[in-house]
């Protein structure tokens, strides 16, 4: 198994341009979420150059725009907006869906022992429980929701690419 860092998710979170990601949904899913999005990523914040080290408290804001594909005949707009703030030892993800002043706090990304980028905790909103592991690659990010609650049941397989 490749040991994945936290510096090489914020080197390559710097370089990330594009995502496109697949929403499945099981039986006990009330929301009925199916299908499947693209879109491009704006960033704004501190880029670091590879060969330094990233610096505590560098951020980058991380703005997606692209549409979801709800149904064969139903495409929607969709916009997420992410603050990955770098903490040595993890890097924090914030959501700013109601914007910078009502940030909505997600999750911390660490290194597990066995060389795996996973979040500490999970996210609780309202009765739904959110997780996500990461895997990574020279030129993409492998991001993978789950959602489990009492009528959420799903997978969102994120790649986030140049």
């Amino acid at each position: 198994m490749t040991v994945q860092t936290l510096t090489q998710l914020w080197f390559l979170l710097n370089r990330l341009n594009r995502f496109s990601f697949k929403v499945n949904s099981d039986n006990e899913s009330v929301t009925g979420w199916q299908g499947e999005g693209q879109g491009l990523i704006k960033r704004r914040g501190s880029v670091t150059g590879e060969s330094v080290e990233p610096e505590l408290g560098s951020i980058v804001e991380t703005i997606e725009r692209g549409d979801y594909q709800v149904s064969a005949d139903r495409k929607v707009p969709m916009h997420n907006q992410y603050l990955w703030q770098f903490q040595g030892d993890h890097i924090r993800l914030t959501h700013l869906r109601f914007g910078w002043d009502k940030p909505v706090f997600l999750f911390d990304i660490i290194e597990n022992k066995q060389g795996q980028l996973v979040t500490r905790q999970s996210h609780q909103c309202a009765a739904d429980n959110y997780d996500a592991s990461f895997v990574l690659h020279a030129d993409s990010l492998e991001m993978q929701w789950r959602i489990q609650g009492p009528k959420k049941h799903e997978v969102l397989d994120y790649i986030y690419s140049l």
